[in-house]
């Protein structure tokens, strides 16, 4: 069984909660710099393992890890 964590505030997630789950990425080429968040309809345990998926334990801890995301500079 794996645990999951939020990523904002770090609580573990337990079997019976309704989480929210997303995948973010970032690339930074020779001219641009993009970030993205995707928010997903709905808890996937396939989708939640992804290396690139972020879990939330609420709207409020996703929205602070969204302004975290886009407020730091990637480094060139």
């Amino acid at each position: 069984m794996l645990d999951y964590f939020c990523e904002t505030c770090h609580k573990r997630r337990r079997d019976s909660q309704n989480w929210i789950l997303g995948l973010a990425a970032e690339s930074s080429g020779t001219q641009i710099e993009r970030r993205e968040i995707t928010i997903l309809p709905a808890w996937n345990d396939a989708r939640a393992v992804h290396p690139l998926a972020v879990h939330f334990c609420s709207d409020r801890c996703r929205e602070k890890y969204t302004k975290w995301l886009f407020s730091y500079q990637i480094a060139s």
